[in-house]
C-alpha cells in the first residue's frame, strides 16, 4: 500500500490575531515533526500507520493507542486495510470542537461561590492590586493623623514645608517601583527563589506582579499631599506679609504643577488608559518630565525664600533639605532608562502576514522577562515579551518516552532527529527573539516593513510570566501572540511539567511549524483551538470552561503523565510528586485575562493574569 501524500497546508485568508471572548456570564517547514498528536494538527504523516486525513475525517478516533499510531516498521510490512475502521467515528464538526477532540468533560461549570456582592469585593474591588493602593494611601492617612496629632498635643501647626516631603517621598516611592531593577529584584526574591515553600505561601508570593499598586497609591497619595501643600503655603504666605515678586513664581510654578499632577491622574484612569493608551503614555511621559523641572524650579524659589528669614545660606539650607536629595533620586530614575537607550541591529524573519519574529543577539535573557522597543523614542515605546534563544540540538537523535496520557496516547514514542531544533532559528546562539504580531499601526507597519535596526530602552524587565516557574505543574492559557512570552518558560525550562491551552486563529499559517512543535513538545496533550475553523464552539471558545476541565483532568495525573520529566518527580527540589497543577497562568488581552482569571478564582482555581496597569 502506498503511503498516502502529506496533505496540504490550510489556505487562511484571516490573519488577524486572536481576540477571542468567554461566554462566561455571572449564572513551514519543519520536517522534525514526528508525533502523531502534532501530526494530526499540521496535517503531515510521519511514522503512522492511521494517515491524518482518516483522522481529520473522524474514520478513527484521536484516542487510540500508540500501538496504532507509531510504527517503524517498513511500508511493506504494514497491515492492509480498504475498509476504514467503523468504531469511534468522529465527525468534523467534532474533531472541531475542543470539548470533544480533547476528551474533555462539556457539562455545565460549578456555580461561582458566594452571591455577587461579595464575588465583587473579594476579587473585584478587593483584588491584590487594589489591596496594595489602599495599604499605600492608609498609610499616608496615618502620617497625616499623626501630624494633626501631634499639632493638638503639642501647639505645633502643620507647615507646608512637612506636607512638601510628603509629596517627595511618594513620588519617590512611585517612581522607584517602577524602576527595571527594582522590579526584577522583586521578582527574583518572590517570583523564583520561593520554589520550596509551601503550596499556599507560593500562591501568596506568586502576586508580586500585583506591585504597581505602590506605584499608583503612591501617585495619588502624592497628589493628595500636594494640594494640603497648596492651602498651607498659601495661608503661610498671606499670614506673613506681602506677595513678593518671589513669592509670586512660586504660586505660578505651584499652581502650575497641580494641573500636571490632576492630568495625568485622569489620564491614567483604567478606562480611559484603555481607550487612548497612546494619549496616556504621551500625557505621562511629558507632563511627569514638566513636573519634576518643576519642582526643581519650586524647590529653588521655596529655599530661597525661606533664607531670606534665616542666617542659613540657600547652598546650604539645600544640603541639610531631605526634599533636595529625594528630589535628586527621583530625577536619576527618571533619566536612567533613558540613558540606555541604544539603537540595536536587529534581524528580522517574516513568519507570515501577520507576524514577524526580531532576533537580538546583544545579550542573553531569562523567561518570563519583556523589552521595551521603539523606532520613535519619543513618541512611543512598546514592551514585548522576550523568547531565550533554544539550547542547541544534540548530536544524534533519540528515542524519548513521551507521556502516558490517560485517554490519550499510551507510551508516546517521540521519533527525534538530531536537527529537531533547527526551524527555531539561532539555537545555541547568544541572544533572544521576541514576536511581534498585528494588534495596531505600529505593529502593522514594523511586520510590512521590517527593521534592520531598532531602538531599546532599560534592561529586560520581568513579568507576570515568571511566577509560572513556582507551580509545577501549571497550566499556561494564551491566545493569539500571547504564546511568545509563554515560548520563553519552553525554551528556557523545557523540563518544566505544564499543560498548555492555545486559541489562535490559523496558528500554523500564522506562527509556523516550529511554534507548534515546540508546543506540543512540551505538552504533548496540549489543546490548540484554530478559531477560524469550526463551528461557534471553536470560533468563540468558553476557555474559562476549558481550563476548568483541563484543571479537573490534571487532578487524577501522576508524574507519568507529563513530558520532560524522564522519572524524577518535579524539577524545583520539592520531596512532593508532581501531578496535580497547581495553578494557572493566563496570557492574553485584557479583557480576556480579567474573564478567565475572575472565572477560574470564584470557582476555587489559583489564577494569574498581568494587571494593564502601565
Amino acid at each position: 500500500m502506498p503511503r498516502p501524500s502529506p496533505l496540504p497546508l490550510p489556505d487562511i485568508d484571516d490573519l488577524t490575531d486572536c481576540d477571542t471572548d468567554v461566554s462566561d456570564s455571572e449564572d513551514s517547514n519543519d520536517e522534525s515533526i514526528t508525533q502523531p498528536t502534532r501530526a494530526f494538527f499540521l496535517g503531515v504523516r510521519t511514522s503512522t500507520l492511521v494517515s491524518p486525513r482518516d483522522l481529520e475525517v473522524g474514520r478513527v478516533p484521536r484516542n487510540i493507542s500508540s500501538d496504532t499510531l507509531v510504527s517503524d516498521r517498513p511500508d511493506n510490512q504494514k497491515e492492509k486495510s480498504d475498509k476504514p475502521d467503523s468504531q469511534g467515528l468522529l465527525s468534523e464538526d467534532e474533531l472541531n470542537d475542543p470539548f470533544t477532540s480533547n476528551s474533555l468533560d462539556n457539562s455545565p461549570l460549578p456555580r461561582k461561590r458566594g452571591p455577587r456582592v461579595f464575588r465583587h469585593l473579594r476579587w473585584n474591588f478587593g483584588s491584590v492590586y487594589r489591596r496594595i493602593f489602599c495599604l499605600a494611601f492608609l498609610a499616608n492617612l496615618a502620617a497625616l493623623a499623626f501630624l494633626i496629632a501631634h499639632w493638638i498635643v503639642a501647639g505645633n501647626t502643620l507647615t507646608y514645608q512637612q506636607a512638601s516631603t510628603a509629596v517627595t517621598a511618594n513620588i519617590l516611592a512611585a517612581i522607584a517601583v517602577r524602576n527595571e531593577h527594582v522590579v526584577n529584584s522583586l521578582f527574583w526574591v518572590f517570583g523564583t527563589w520561593p520554589t520550596r515553600l509551601p503550596l499556599r505561601a507560593r500562591r501568596l508570593v506568586a502576586k508580586i506582579y500585583s506591585y504597581g499598586g505602590i506605584h499608583s497609591g503612591g501617585a495619588v497619595a502624592g497628589t493628595v499631599w500636594y494640594l494640603a501643600f497648596l492651602v498651607l503655603l498659601t495661608m503661610d504666605f498671606r499670614s506673613n506679609g506681602e506677595t513678593t515678586v518671589l513669592r509670586s513664581y512660586i504660586y505660578f510654578v505651584s499652581y502650575t504643577i497641580i494641573v500636571l499632577l490632576v492630568t495625568m491622574l485622569i489620564t491614567a484612569y483604567p478606562h480611559l488608559r484603555r481607550i487612548m493608551h497612546n494619549w496616556f503614555e504621551g500625557v505621562h511621559r511629558f507632563m511627569g518630565w514638566s513636573a519634576v523641572l518643576l519642582f526643581w524650579a519650586q524647590l529653588m524659589l521655596v529655599t530661597a525664600e525661606a533664607a531670606q528669614h534665616s542666617d542659613m545660606g540657600m547652598g546650604k539650607a539645600l544640603l541639610v533639605s531631605s526634599n533636595f536629595w529625594m528630589l535628586a533620586t527621583t530625577t536619576l530614575l527618571v533619566i536612567y532608562p533613558w540613558a540606555r537607550l541604544r539603537l540595536r541591529e536587529v534581524e528580522a524573519e517574516v513568519l507570515s502576514e501577520h507576524c514577524v519574529k526580531l532576533n537580538f543577539n546583544y545579550r542573553n535573557v531569562h523567561y518570563g522577562q519583556a523589552i521595551r522597543i521603539t523606532d520613535a523614542p519619543l513618541k512611543e515605546t512598546h514592551a514585548f515579551g522576550v523568547i531565550p534563544y533554544p539550547a542547541a540540538p544534540k548530536p544524534t537523535g533519540a528515542n524519548i518516552r513521551g507521556a502516558n496520557m490517560k485517554g490519550h496516547v499510551s507510551q508516546l514514542s517521540l521519533v527525534r532527529s538530531p536537527d529537531t531544533t533547527k526551524s527555531l532559528s539561532h539555537a545555541g546562539d547568544h541572544g533572544f527573539s521576541v514576536i511581534v504580531s498585528n494588534a495596531g499601526d505600529w505593529t502593522r507597519k514594523i511586520i510590512q516593513n521590517p527593521p534592520t535596526k531598532i531602538y531599546t530602552r532599560g534592561t529586560p524587565q520581568f513579568g507576570v510570566m515568571r511566577i509560572a516557574g513556582l507551580f509545577e505543574p501549571c497550566i499556561i492559557v494564551a491566545t493569539g501572540s500571547g504564546i511568545a512570552p509563554c515560548m520563553s518558560l519552553f525554551v528556557q525550562k523545557p523540563d518544566h511539567p505544564v499543560r498548555i491551552v492555545w486559541s489562535t486563529k490559523a496558528p500554523l499559517s500564522t506562527y509556523g511549524a516550529a511554534v507548534i512543535d515546540l508546543i506540543y513538545k512540551t505538552d504533548p496533550r496540549a489543546i490548540i483551538i484554530d478559531t477560524s475553523r469550526g463551528g461557534p464552539a471553536t470560533r468563540r471558545p468558553d476557555l474559562v470552561k476549558i481550563v476548568y476541565r483541563v484543571w479537573e483532568q490534571s487532578q487524577r495525573d501522576t508524574p507519568a503523565d507529563y513530558a520532560g520529566l524522564q522519572g524524577r518527580q518535579n524539577t524545583s527540589g520539592r520531596s512532593k510528586p508532581v501531578g496535580k497543577c497547581e495553578a494557572v497562568v493566563v496570557i492574553s488581552n485584557q479583557r480576556l485575562t480579567r474573564k478567565v482569571v475572575y472565572g477560574l478564582e470564584t470557582r476555587g482555581v489559583p489564577a494569574y493574569g498581568a494587571i494593564f496597569d502601565s
